[in-house]
């Protein structure tokens, strides 16, 4: 009941103070040590082409168990990720930084509250890291976001594998030269083109 209470305060208290990134956002990037000890990049994924799924969840959380137990993103990453079509990589993050590693692998040595085992049978790395989540200005659990090789994400919610087999046959395309960073300018810094600004701009 604490942690029920605790959550529902977080929640109020985080979406008072902060917007979750809303879709089209340009993704933040990241570099995380996965719990196998591998490091990844989440921009050397995209630079690859790869569309990628990161699911930020907390151990603790019902409506991230229930998801994780559809195994989705499992099916989803067998079909498509690195032994499948190789089109699609994700992660899954535990970002609470109230629970420890062990909370991942069920309630033995679990400091706080754990709803199973998240690892076994997960063939998609899983990362356990509480910095991620301020990164996308996480405002509830879960939170999974699709993003995409321009580097825009959308908000994907707790999808099936054929939603998920829909946003890749409908990934934008890149385009050359694009430089996905000038997607969200939004101000004027000072540079003109042209004598004539801000009538030709």
């Amino acid at each position: 009941m604490k942690k029920l209470y605790t959550f529902l305060v977080a929640i109020c208290c985080s979406m008072s103070l902060q917007a979750q990134l809303p879709d089209g956002s340009i993704a933040p990037d990241f570099t995380a040590v996965d719990i196998e000890g591998v490091e990844h990049n989440l921009y050397d994924l995209l630079d690859d082409g790869k569309v990628v799924i990161i699911d930020l969840f907390a151990t603790w959380c019902p409506p991230c168990w229930n998801y994780h137990q559809s195994h989705a993103l499992s099916d989803a990453f067998e079909a498509y990720g690195p032994n499948g079509t190789d089109e699609l990589y994700i992660f899954g993050i535990e970002g609470d930084a109230g629970t420890n590693l062990d909370c991942l692998y069920g309630q033995t040595g679990c400091n706080d509250s754990s709803l199973g085992d998240w690892v076994e049978g997960v063939p998609y790395p899983i990362i356990n890291n509480h910095n991620i989540p301020p990164l996308y200005n996480l405002s509830y659990w879960p939170t999974i976001y699709v993003i995409y090789p321009t580097r825009i994400l959308n908000e994907m919610g707790q999808a099936p594998v054929a939603t998920i087999e829909n946003w890749l046959a409908n990934k934008p395309a890149l385009t050359s030269g694009l430089n996905p960073e000038l997607i969200q300018f939004s101000g004027y810094n000072g540079g003109k083109c042209s004598d004539l600004w801000p009538d030709a701009p």
